[in-house]
C-alpha cells in the first residue's frame, strides 16, 4: 500500500515510518525539510496549498493525517492561533478534498484525548462520551480538525478513521515523572495506525458506518480511558508504564 503521511518532521511521523516502512511505500509531506530514508518519498510544502496536496495524493492508497504542529509555526500570539486553526480546519479540508478527487478511499486522522481534560481522572471514558474541549488553542484546533475529517464521510463514499491519541512520550523518557493516565508511547501510537490501516467501510450506505473513532493510550490499572474498542481492531500496547503503577500500588 502507498501511504501519504503528513507532519513528516514530527516524532509521531517518525514512529509511523518505523512501524509501516517495511510493509508499505511511504510519502511524507511537511512545510519544513525532512531527512528521510532512501525508500521514503518526501514532498516539501503546506497542506494549505491545493496544488501541493493534489501532487502529494497522486498514486496514493491511503492518507494518514497526523495533524502535528509544524516547526515553522508562529511562536506566539494571535497570528499563531489563527494559523493553527487555519491549518487544522482548512488544511484538513484541502488535503481530504484532494484525496477524494484522486480516488483515495482510506483516510486516518490523529485527534487528541485532551478533549476530555475537563472530566475528573476517576471516571471511565469510552468513545461514547461527549468531548468537552476547552478554548486552549492546541486542543480546540485538533478537535475542529477531527470534525472536518468526519464531515467528509457524510458526502463521500470514503472510510475515515479517527484515533484520539494520548500524550505522546517514550516510556524511557518519563521514568522519573509522576504517572499520567493519558500517556501513550509513540511506538504504540504507530501500532494503532497499523491496526486501522486495513479498515474499509467505504461502501457503507450510512455515513456513520464509514466513520469510526478510537481512543488510544496505554493499558494501565484503573484507566481513565477505555481502549476496549481499539482492542477489537487489534490494538495491543506494549509500553504500559508498569514501573509507575507498581510503585503506586506498593
Amino acid at each position: 500500500m502507498k501511504i501519504l503521511l503528513t507532519g513528516g518532521s514530527s516524532r509521531l511521523a517518525n514512529a509511523i515510518v518505523t512501524e509501516l516502512g517495511k510493509e508499505h511505500q511511504l510519502r511524507l509531506i511537511d512545510s519544513v525539510p525532512v531527512a528521510v530514508p532512501a525508500s521514503v518519498e518526501f514532498i516539501q510544502g503546506s497542506i494549505l496549498d491545493p496544488d501541493i496536496c493534489s501532487n502529494a495524493v497522486q498514486g496514493v492508497d491511503a492518507v494518514i493525517h497526523t495533524a502535528e504542529l509544524p516547526h515553522d509555526l508562529p511562536v506566539m500570539g494571535l497570528e499563531r492561533e489563527q494559523f493553527l486553526l487555519d491549518l487544522t480546519t482548512r488544511g484538513t479540508h484541502v488535503l481530504f478534498k484532494a484525496g477524494v478527487q484522486a480516488g483515495i478511499k482510506k483516510f486516518l486522522y490523529a485527534g487528541t484525548l485532551t478533549v476530555f481534560d475537563a472530566y475528573p481522572d476517576d471516571v471511565y471514558i469510552s468513545e461514547l462520551w461527549k468531548p468537552l474541549p476547552s478554548s486552549q488553542i492546541n486542543q480546540m484546533a485538533k478537535y475542529l480538525g477531527e470534525f472536518t475529517a468526519r464531515e467528509f464521510t457524510r458526502d463521500h463514499r470514503i472510510t475515515v478513521t479517527g484515533l484520539r491519541l494520548g500524550e505522546l512520550v517514550l516510556e524511557d523518557e518519563v521514568k522519573k515523572e509522576p504517572a499520567n493516565p493519558t500517556w501513550l508511547d509513540l511506538r504504540d501510537a504507530a501500532h494503532a495506525f497499523q491496526c486501522v490501516l486495513n479498515r474499509d467501510n467505504s461502501q457503507s450506505i450510512r455515513w456513520t458506518g464509514r466513520w469510526a473513532i478510537y481512543h488510544i493510550c496505554a493499558d494501565i490499572p484503573n484507566p481513565k480511558f477505555l481502549i476496549d474498542q481499539a482492542a477489537r481492531i487489534g490494538y495491543t500496547p506494549k509500553h504500559n508504564f508498569e514501573t509507575h503503577y507498581q510503585q503506586v500500588h506498593c
